[in-house]
């Protein structure tokens, strides 16, 4: 059995100032693109919903104690599997550590924010999944009503993950460079915490990693050239949601991130899969259980399905005759 080993290093690295030969703040926004239509990283506060009222009619008695993970019912007036798989893995993470994941969300943005104030109310106050689903999928809906349709019209679980993902503070750093003479630049930058790999000729996520930059058109100034334009965070992100649905790439169940000469491990904690207009997940907790959890054929429960530990990856690219599409490392 062929099974992924522990990757132990990737090039995400915080750039040395030191280095700068024109150094300067930009206000340009730059940030590897996921999803379609996903380029725009800043939005007005007055565009999302920042009072959020979950209905406290609605509530669930939760297995706190259970080691199964909660999922969430399908609603088949308007269909929600895209967020019946994802929000039912980030829960699942959240609930590992209700405080810190909170702040942790926060700092995401808006969208992430109200999904963690949510989740504490189901934790706390025993209001259901499927309440918090429904007031974020609703505030998404008036954002973009193509994007995140109601009724018979599942969403994009990327355009999901994506809006949900996007950085709304400079919490990157960019540096432009040249390859053939000394020309270097760099400045304050934004970057999701979601890629789109579908293109990378990359054997597995961590080596995808490892080689992490982007195309750029920009010539240098000095030799004319095209410039090389790499992108790193300031601090090593806990969350990360990777998308590749037609990618032939192992999923490493580990992933180091650099940051100057500190490491972040995050581990896989679930993957999204879709096929005949249906998304259902693998929730993996934290000590490497997998479990399958489909909102139509399991609803909120879930069903233990193997280990990481004997999981081969291709048997982690299909689950019910549907193909990876996401993958969740925390």
């Amino acid at each position: 059995m062929n099974l992924l080993p522990v990757i132990t290093d990737s090039a995400w690295q915080i750039i040395d100032k030191s280095k700068n030969k024109n150094n300067f703040n930009s206000n340009i926004t730059t940030a590897f693109i996921p999803a379609k239509g996903s380029k725009a990283l800043k939005r007005k506060h007055n565009e999302i919903d920042d009072n959020l009222n979950f209905d406290k009619k609605s509530k669930q008695k939760l297995p706190l104690n259970s080691n199964s993970p909660i999922g969430l019912k399908w609603d088949s007036e308007n269909y929600s599997c895209s967020y019946d798989s994802l929000f039912g893995i980030l829960y699942n993470i959240w609930k590992e550590n209700p405080n810190d994941w909170t702040d942790n969300f926060k700092n995401i943005n808006r969208h992430m924010q109200a999904l963690a104030d949510g989740f504490m109310q189901v934790f706390e106050e025993n209001i259901s999944l499927e309440n918090v689903r429904d007031k974020i999928r609703k505030t998404l809906h008036n954002l973009d009503s193509n994007k995140f349709p109601m009724g018979n019209k599942s969403a994009s679980v990327a355009e999901l993950g994506f809006e949900l993902m996007k950085s709304t503070n400079e919490n990157a750093i960019s540096q432009l460079y040249c390859t053939h003479c000394d020309y270097w630049i760099e400045y304050s930058d934004q970057l999701g915490y979601i890629f789109n790999i579908e293109k990378s000729k990359a054997f597995s996520t961590q080596k995808w990693l490892d080689t992490l930059e982007i195309p750029c058109r920009r010539k240098c100034d000095d030799c004319s050239n095209r410039l090389t334009h790499q992108i790193n965070y300031k601090e090593a992100p806990d969350l990360l949601l990777l998308e590749y649905p037609h990618a032939n790439i192992q999923t490493s169940h580990k992933i180091k991130i650099k940051i100057e000469n500190e490491y972040k491990v995050l581990s896989l904690r679930g993957i999204v899969y879709h096929g005949e207009n249906h998304f259902c997940s693998r929730i993996i907790s934290s000590d490497g259980t997998i479990w399958y959890n489909d909102g139509i054929a399991t609803g909120k429960n879930s069903i233990k399905d193997s280990h990481l530990s004997v999981i081969n990856y291709k048997d982690l690219q299909i689950c019910k005759e549907k193909k990876f599409v996401l993958a969740v490392y925390a």
